[in-house]
């Protein structure tokens, strides 16, 4: 017969795998929903959030709730999927943990990322954002969830004038001159380029390599990736 002292490890070590199961299902769910936010692909966010009347997003501009609240929100930002749009948000330095009961968790990240904005005719609007994210999961049916997501902005400004308040601006360092750049001899490629010009604003989306973490559907960008000028499967 098992002694009682080796259950009660067998049970900790039992607990503790699913503890790191569920850490590393959170951070897949938020590094996704990272992705899914810089060119806005609204169906693939609302689809990581639970079924649940108290589902939160709270902004300093306002907090909504529901299914009607995501849709509120992630449907009227960038609705004509304007190439030019860009909303980089990248989730650094995570910190999860996970519930005693193991049915809910809480997550904090670093978001730093880099934002153009389509402003019409007035062209694009370019700027930085850095801010912390502090939100909440939980387990239904097993999967588990976005459930509260809390952004709490820290500074934000254009790459001309910077976050710093203007008064506080001190004078720049002398910078070296400017020279042309040169490829080293050494700089030749195993394959040619694919012929996609990458830079902003090609509308290009890296294909994922992972099915929608809630839905299991293969995700939109093969479709938005078709328009792209020089894009080959």
């Amino acid at each position: 017969m098992t002694d009682t002292k080796t259950e009660d490890k067998v049970r900790a070590l039992e607990k503790e795998v699913d503890r790191l199961k569920a850490v590393e299902a959170i951070r897949k769910l938020e590094h996704a929903y990272s992705f899914y936010l810089v060119m806005w692909m609204p169906d693939e966010i609302m689809d990581l959030f639970c079924d649940r009347d108290d589902v939160t997003l709270e902004w300093p501009e306002g907090t909504f709730f529901g299914r009607e609240g995501l849709k509120k929100f992630f449907g009227n930002i960038n609705p004509n999927k304007d190439p030019e749009f860009m909303h980089q948000m990248m989730h650094l330095s995570d910190v999860i943990t996970i519930a005693e009961n193991g049915e809910t968790g809480k997550g904090r990240w670093w978001g730093f990322g880099a934002m153009a904005l389509p402003m019409g005719e007035a062209g694009v609007m370019q700027a930085l954002a850095c801010g912390i994210y502090e939100n909440d999961f939980i387990k239904e049916n097993g999967t588990w969830k976005l459930w509260k997501i809390k952004w709490v902005p820290v500074y934000s400004g254009t790459p001309a004038t910077g976050w710093v308040k203007p008064d506080r601006v001190a004078k720049p360092r002398p910078q070296p001159g400017e020279g042309e750049i040169s490829v080293p001899e050494w700089w030749d490629s195993d394959l040619p380029a694919k012929g996609i010009d990458y830079a902003y604003p090609s509308g290009y989306i890296l294909p994922f390599h992972f099915r929608h973490p809630i839905t299991g559907k293969e995700t939109s960008e093969g479709g938005r990736n078709k328009r792209v000028k020089g894009f080959k499967e």
